[in-house]
């Protein structure tokens, strides 16, 4: 079986996929995995995290290497945290759009051969107590400092990371989330894939933010990675609506759109003036491609810093 993609993008104050993934591999990487990643999620059709995310995304850390060391906040410097990386193989991630009913942040679950002392060391540091897990008879780390749970077992890891300083079981429920249709044969041999629960809203924003006058009705809305040439990504954004009609109708207005659409330079610290117009600039630099009811786009090969660019229409 391939390994499950993952990664990690750059930390700023808001709570989006962009910013939260160093953090949460900080954690990960604590408790590096040695052997290769037992999940079958795509073929499963369940992932093993909790319902209710905004998005649901799956990586793989080792062939997403490079983009670890371009823009992430781990110490890539430090010899004891690069080994931490190169054991660390693959995980899931839950992202959730923080209100007054929801304080979790993101959740992840990682495989791997986890060392025997890690509990061990949790015991010995003032700022984890012990809790109790709901699932599996698994006993939790929680720290109010950092807002974390942590929970780990001979196989796998949980992190739960949340806006309050209450205990929150890392644990995902049983019953897991169903993957959408069409997602796992989408996803196959992508070092990064993911898909937005509520695609339609998220995705017309920052149309709107980028100055184009559309709306798609979105069904469906995923996102690959694949390594190119010259240590560079290509994406690929497949969008779902609800008739072959109306996916015409959308290439056709897009294809007008794009002729009126200025290229947008990033500038030496990977960011544009107008980011919403740059995205817009990232994703329809090629003709959109309609397949039946679907729109694919694919862009040209990416640094890292159009890549957090692309992911910034994650922000939550």
């Amino acid at each position: 079986m391939k390994n499950l993609p993952l990664r990690v993008l750059r930390v700023t104050p808001n709570s989006s996929v962009v910013n939260i993934l160093p953090l949460l591999f900080f954690f990960v990487m604590l408790f590096g995995c040695k052997s290769q990643p037992e999940l079958a999620v795509l073929e499963s059709g369940l992932m093993p995290l909790d319902k209710g995310a905004s998005a649901y995304i799956l990586i793989d850390v080792a062939k997403a290497r490079p983009i670890l060391e371009k823009i992430s906040y781990i110490p890539m410097t430090d010899k004891n945290m690069k080994q931490m990386i190169d054991k660390t193989r693959s995980a899931v991630v839950a992202v959730f759009t923080p209100s007054s009913s929801e304080t979790r942040r993101f959740q992840l679950v990682s495989w791997g051969s986890y060392p025997s002392g890690t509990s061990i060391a949790f015991g010995a540091n003032k700022n984890w107590n012990k809790q109790q897990s709901a699932f599996l008879n698994l006993a939790y780390w929680h720290s109010e400092k950092s807002q974390m749970s942590v929970a780990v077992s001979p196989s796998r890891a949980y992190v739960l990371a949340a806006m309050t300083k209450d205990p929150h079981d890392p644990v995902p429920a049983p019953e897991g989330i169903k993957i959408p249709d069409g997602f796992g044969e989408f996803a196959a041999g992508s070092v990064f894939s993911c898909w937005l629960s509520n695609p339609r809203s998220v995705f017309n924003q920052k149309l709107r933010e980028a100055g184009i006058p559309l709306e798609i009705p979105t069904e469906q809305f995923f996102v690959r990675l694949f390594p190119a040439d010259n240590h560079k990504y290509e994406a690929h954004v497949k969008i779902v609506v609800p008739s072959a009609s109306q996916a015409r109708g959308v290439v056709n207005v897009i294809s007008l759109a794009r002729a009126f659409m200025p290229s947008v330079q990033l500038n030496d610290k990977g960011s544009a003036q107008n980011s919403a117009a740059a995205l817009a600039s990232i994703l329809f630099a090629n003709p959109v491609v309609q397949e039946g009811n679907s729109l694919l786009i694919k862009t040209l090969p990416l640094g890292v810093d159009e890549i957090s660019l692309l992911f910034s229409m994650f922000s939550l």
